[in-house]
């Protein structure tokens, strides 16, 4: 009972500060979260567009890149624009039950996230490590359903908190959105940390060290071998692959085990034990995660960065069509 009026304290304060922000606080804080919102939908819709447009781009590897934009495009549309509707009014203005809903489905695409990222570790592990059992394991029908699996094991991930006496989800008010609170109940946060977090992270550090090495090793044996150029070709371009996808897990770990250091540490605590600021900071990087793979895609690989650019030409040519359809009327009566 005690923890529990402490946590409340503790809630309550961050509650107050939310709704007492100066004007300008308010306005900077809303347009930074409506920029993360604006560049995660469109950021990962330029991602699933540049792979239906180039048939290059259509592999196995890149059906989990479509796994995991479809998951932060999700988030963007389902999930921040109720934290940036907290963040202009000072408080959660949509409904208890909303707020499980809420909940429930941010915690479901963070799952659905971290665990497609492990399940793009196990297909570099096999495509590299041990690349007689890839084609078999691999097929276009068999990763759909690794992928549906990955989605499933989300959703029930997401379950348990609805049945745990302190109410499970709720509305955060330091990071203002609503989700599991980790304060409440040290138990089932050391398990999520561990199952849903840990796990995962160390299949994927394993799976990703176990490439390297390898790749490594490969190398070595190649070098001396000039007559296998197609061979190195391949390996070489698998190796691109790998590397990029191992750049988007680090920018995903980079923006999340702060999160998880902070949600361990209060559930600890049982009561939030940080000021407002560092609550903001970990919603925002817990947002930024959903964005950053698209730019991460047009830094590394270059068939990506051309499918971006000729999509933006598109975007101005019609931009520029709908501005001034006189003058391209003209232009369309001339070329006839």
């Amino acid at each position: 009972m005690v923890q529990n009026n402490i946590s409340a304290n503790g809630f309550t304060k961050l509650s107050h500060d939310l709704a007492t922000r100066d004007t300008g606080r308010v306005y900077f804080e809303s347009t930074v979260m409506g920029l993360i919102i604006f560049f995660t939908v469109s950021g990962n819709t330029f991602v699933c567009c540049a792979i239906w447009r180039n048939p290059r781009l259509r592999t196995i590897s890149n059906m989990f890149v479509v796994a995991l934009a479809v998951s932060d495009t999700s988030m963007g549309v389902l999930c921040m624009p109720f934290t940036f509707g907290t963040l202009v009014s000072g408080g959660w203005v949509f409904g208890k039950s909303f707020c499980y809903v809420h909940g429930f489905t941010g915690m479901t695409l963070a799952l659905a996230s971290i665990y497609t990222m492990s399940l793009i570790s196990v297909n570099r592990y096999f495509c590299i490590v041990k690349p007689a059992k890839y084609q078999e394991l691999f097929k276009k029908r068999r990763t759909v359903l690794y992928i549906l699996g990955v989605w499933t094991i989300a959703f029930i991930g997401s379950i348990p908190p609805f049945f745990l006496d302190d109410e499970g989800y709720g509305f955060q008010p330091g990071k203002a959105m609503c989700l599991y609170k980790f304060e409440t109940n040290l138990t089932f946060t050391i398990f999520i940390e561990c199952v849903y977090i840990a796990c995962p992270i160390l299949l994927i550090g394993y799976c990703y060290s176990s490439v390297f090495r390898e790749v490594y090793r490969t190398n070595k044996v190649f070098a001396p071998n000039p007559q296998s150029t197609d061979q190195l070709r391949a390996h070489i371009q698998e190796t691109k692959i790998t590397k990029t996808l191992a750049i988007v897990f680090l920018g995903f770990s980079l923006c999340w085990v702060p999160a998880s250091i902070i949600d361990t540490l209060g559930s600890f605590s049982g009561e939030p034990p940080f000021e407002r600021p560092v609550y903001l900071a970990y919603t925002y990087l817990a947002m930024i995660s959903s964005l950053i793979n698209p730019v991460i895609y047009g830094v590394t690989s270059r068939a990506f960065r051309q499918e971006y650019k000729a999509m933006f030409k598109m975007i101005i040519s019609c931009g520029r069509a709908s501005s001034n359809p006189g003058h391209s009327g003209q232009e369309s009566q001339l070329e006839s």
